[in-house]
């Protein structure tokens, strides 16, 4: 062999064997990293910013059930620990789920009114188990409140929907008795109207509980309001011999503005003073107060009726509670009156307070948020200068509560 064969022989072995070591050393690493992946997959990209943007407590637990990642929720969520991952009921769930590959749910326990997590378990590339928990306590306490309210709905139509079909049948068989009828009718009429009056509560209270809109908020006269409703209720209240007296703030204080549905507003007014004369003796005073505090006015109903032991204050808001329950249903009263009032004014960004001892009287005081129309920068300038329109929605809304109150 020449030498310069001998050269390119040595050459061409000398690539060959450079081209084996590479091969090796790559095959080597891949290998590498596929055992890597094996023992610590990385997470899908996809899924963790999904889950970032999830509201709910998520996290994302490896083949040996370890967490591996939490969304910003689960993070700042107390509800669940490390240990409560740990419980073998979980665990079990967790297992059979990273075995089966099939969603389950954990539903909150019956019978445990503090259970409230309900935890959704699915996997995920066959190497990952998303944990998802969704606090159901809200939705818990409104369906409750929604079967409470149904059951008193029902208990309270029972009654005066028995006393019109009996009633009925009693007109229908005294026919040739008029002074039986007449009494009959009488009871009659008095029914039909406790049945009307809660059929408008129930709608006045529906539409208390939903939120107002800016657009339906409309610059209301505090001290126009007032007067209308007062003036309204001047001839029930002297049906049941009880004096109306009002105080207002200083004429240099100017009007008293504030921005809401008027409508609704001026029953909120008219609950307390109904239930204020109401519950107030034969001669009694009921005052109506308002006083301007830090951009607020606050108008306040007192009576001198037999007031409210302190222990049932808490539960005077309630829908359909009524302290003397008796006395209430004899005087036309449906038990949504100051829970109508409170939904209102906290929708319209206000409040309601009461004070009461037995014996002495109550009051309540209604807290309205005041708004400067004088500022020519606020839109809402422009609707104060209707001034005419609000008098005449006013003047409408009185005239209409007269009619309800002396019916």
């Amino acid at each position: 062999m020449t030498p310069t064969l001998l050269v390119l022989a040595s050459i061409g072995l000398g690539i060959l064997i450079g081209v084996l070591v590479t091969a090796t050393i790559t095959a080597a690493r891949s290998a590498g990293r596929r055992r890597a992946a094996a023992m610590r997959p990385e997470l899908p990209e996809v899924a963790v910013e999904i889950l970032n943007e999830h509201d709910s407590f998520a996290v994302i637990l490896d083949s040996s059930l370890s967490p591996v990642y939490a969304n910003p929720a689960a993070r700042d969520d107390p509800r669940i620990t490390g240990e409560q991952l740990r419980e073998q009921d979980f665990l079990a769930q967790a297992r059979r789920v990273m075995s089966t590959g099939m969603t389950e749910t954990r539903q909150p326990s019956a019978d445990d009114t503090a259970d409230t997590v309900r935890v959704h378990l699915f996997r995920i590339q066959r190497r990952f188990l998303v944990v998802i928990a969704e606090d159901l306590g809200e939705e818990q306490r409104v369906n409750a409140m929604r079967r409470d309210f149904i059951a008193n709905v029902s208990h309270e139509l029972k009654t005066p929907i028995a006393a019109i079909s009996l009633l009925s049948e009693a007109v229908h068989e005294a026919a040739d008795e008029p002074e039986r009828v007449r009494g009959f009718a009488q009871t009659l009429m008095k029914e039909s109207q406790r049945l009307g009056n809660l059929s408008r509560d129930i709608i006045q209270l529906s539409e208390a509980q939903g939120s107002v809109q800016p657009e339906d908020r409309e610059p209301v006269s505090l001290r126009g309001l007032v007067r209308a409703e007062v003036d309204a209720h001047r001839t029930y209240a002297e049906q049941h011999g009880v004096e109306l007296v009002v105080t207002e703030p200083p004429a240099e204080l100017g009007d008293l503005v504030t921005l809401g549905r008027q409508a609704s507003l001026g029953v909120a007014i008219a609950n307390l003073l109904s239930n204020a004369i109401r519950h107030s003796p034969d001669g009694g005073r009921v005052g109506v107060g308002m006083e301007v505090t830090d951009r607020a006015c606050v108008v306040t109903v007192t009576d001198q009726g037999e007031g409210i032991p302190a222990e049932l204050l808490p539960r005077i808001f309630e829908r359909f509670y009524r302290v003397d329950a008796s006395r209430s249903r004899a005087g036309g009263g449906t038990g949504l009156g100051l829970s109508i009032a409170r939904h209102t004014m906290r929708s319209h960004g206000g409040d309601i307070q009461v004070w009461s001892q037995p014996g002495v009287g109550s009051s309540f005081s209604l807290t309205f948020p005041l708004v400067d129309l004088e500022d020519p920068k606020s839109k809402k300038a422009k609707k104060a200068r209707g001034s005419a329109k609000t008098k005449k929605i006013q003047k409408q809304a009185s005239a209409s509560r007269k009619k309800e109150v002396t019916a």
